[in-house]
């Protein structure tokens, strides 16, 4: 069955639909029929009490059916009038009989046929649809099917099609400017090593400094790619990780204090923590790596001698946390951008103060996994505020 068109499938299903009727249908006008106006014509006219047949006494219901005896055997009826009436209508009952039967198969043939031309017609649309989609490839995706001006199931399933079209088209673009993002930043750290191991081969005898220089910069340039590809790890694998852990965020806060207190005393900025006394369940490993990301990005993006305000509260089953810097800024137009991944809102900023632009991408993705939401917005007077929610989740 499965292996029939949807036309044929529906059509055998009206088929069959409408033979259940016609059946049912013709049986009863055959029954109605013999049994309201046969059986009573002959009840009334013939009295079969006043004959016999071969010494036995025939009924109505003998005399309307096909049980009468035929010519050749011996019988005597009352008058041959009366035979010819029964004679007559039993012609007359078989005849009707026949016709409706044939009625009957022509109704369920007919609609069959006119089934199959009216789905036909019915489904042309689907067809020109598949002919249209079958056209498009992962090379066309900004192609679009014709949704036309009908209001109906076909036109809605066009527009949905669209829709996926523009979502696979976007998410294609998206991985295409992430490949190339990350080909390009990979291939600064390896451009400044082969520059610098080029001009160290240039020299016939390379003095100790000159060894010592190139090892520098080497080894930085490889903890670069080390940090970025570690980076690129956690971005394509943390979608298969434990949310089982007891987190409690004023003890997250102050590991992430200590992790970067040498950046925040280098910068004498001047970091504040509102201890909050919030727990939940998660994954604490992954929700410190996004918090020390936002924390983080408050260190490098502010000003000398600033400060970092992190506050957190708690509203029925939503957590909210704060953490405010009074550093450059984010302009509003590029405010959307900045969880992008190796989005820049300054790129010649960002080159000197390092980084890929891929923690804040980081941030969201834990968080978003962990059912909640982050987002920026200016500070009151200068810097940026970033707020994350989260959900409450007791421990079990």
């Amino acid at each position: 069955m499965r292996k029939l068109s949807l036309r044929m499938r529906l059509t055998l299903f009206t088929v069959l639909l409408l033979a259940g009727v016609s059946v049912l249908f013709t049986l009863s006008t055959i029954y109605n029929a013999q049994f309201s106006y046969v059986v009573p014509y002959l009840d009334s006219d013939i009295n079969f009490n006043e004959f016999e047949v071969s010494g036995s006494t025939i009924t109505s219901s003998q005399a309307a059916g096909d049980d009468v005896p035929g010519e050749s055997e011996d019988y005597e009826l009352y008058t041959p009038d009366q035979m010819a009436a029964v004679s007559v209508m039993n012609s007359s009952t078989a005849q009707f009989n026949s016709i409706s039967l044939w009625i009957m198969l022509a109704v369920i043939g007919g609609g069959g046929l006119l089934t199959y031309f009216l789905l036909g017609r019915a489904l042309r649309p689907v067809r020109d649809l598949s002919t249209e989609i079958e056209g498009i490839t992962e090379h066309e995706l900004s192609q679009r099917v014709n949704a036309g001006d009908a209001h109906d199931e076909i036109s809605s399933l066009a527009h949905s099609f669209n829709t996926m079209l523009s979502r696979l088209s976007k998410a294609f673009s998206y991985q295409k400017r992430f490949s190339s993002d990350a080909a390009h930043e990979l291939k600064t750290p390896l451009a400044a090593i082969k520059t610098n191991l080029d001009v160290l081969q240039l020299s016939d005898a390379p003095t100790t400094e000159e060894y010592r220089q190139t090892f520098s910069v080497v080894k930085k340039q490889t903890e670069r790619m080390i940090r970025l590809v570690d980076d690129l790890f956690t971005i394509s694998s943390q979608r298969d990780y434990d949310f089982n852990d007891a987190v409690d965020f004023d003890s997250m806060f102050s590991d992430i204090a200590a992790q970067l207190a040498p950046r925040i005393e280098e910068k004498g900025l001047t970091l504040n923590i509102d201890p909050g006394g919030l727990t939940t369940t998660g994954n604490s490993v992954m929700l410190m790596r996004a918090f020390s990301n936002l924390v983080e990005n408050a260190v490098k993006y502010n000003v000398e001698g600033g400060s970092i305000d992190i506050s957190s509260s708690a509203d029925g089953k939503k957590y909210t946390f704060a953490i405010m810097d009074t550093g450059i800024g984010v302009p509003a137009e590029k405010r959307e951008h900045i969880f992008d991944p190796f989005y820049r809102a300054d790129d010649s900023r960002s080159r000197k103060i390092g980084g890929a632009g891929l923690g804040l991408a980081i941030a969201k993705d834990i968080i978003e996994r962990h059912g909640g939401t982050v987002s920026a917005a200016p500070g009151e007077n200068v810097g940026t505020v970033f707020t994350v929610t989260l959900p409450r989740i007791p421990a079990e």
